[in-house]
């Protein structure tokens, strides 16, 4: 095998190997996409629980209140 032949073997599985990558690059952009917008969602939702936590708790003070107010035979 001549030294062009070589080169020419190495340029072609250089070019495979380029068209792959290229190939899984758009699928990779896409997974990071999704990985970013998983991300988003796990910080809304903490942010939501939070929030939730919060409400629950002024609730549970409010009907406190009331029972205190009616007795608390009356609710």
């Amino acid at each position: 095998m001549s030294r062009l032949d070589v080169a020419e073997a190495r340029l072609t599985a250089a070019l495979n190997r380029l068209e792959t990558a290229l190939a899984k690059a758009p699928q990779a952009a896409g997974e990071a996409e999704t990985a970013a917008e998983l991300e988003r969602m796990r910080r809304d939702y903490a942010t939501l629980r939070e929030k939730a936590d919060v409400a629950g708790g002024r609730l549970d003070v409010a009907i406190g209140r009331l029972r205190a107010v009616l007795g608390d035979g009356a609710v």
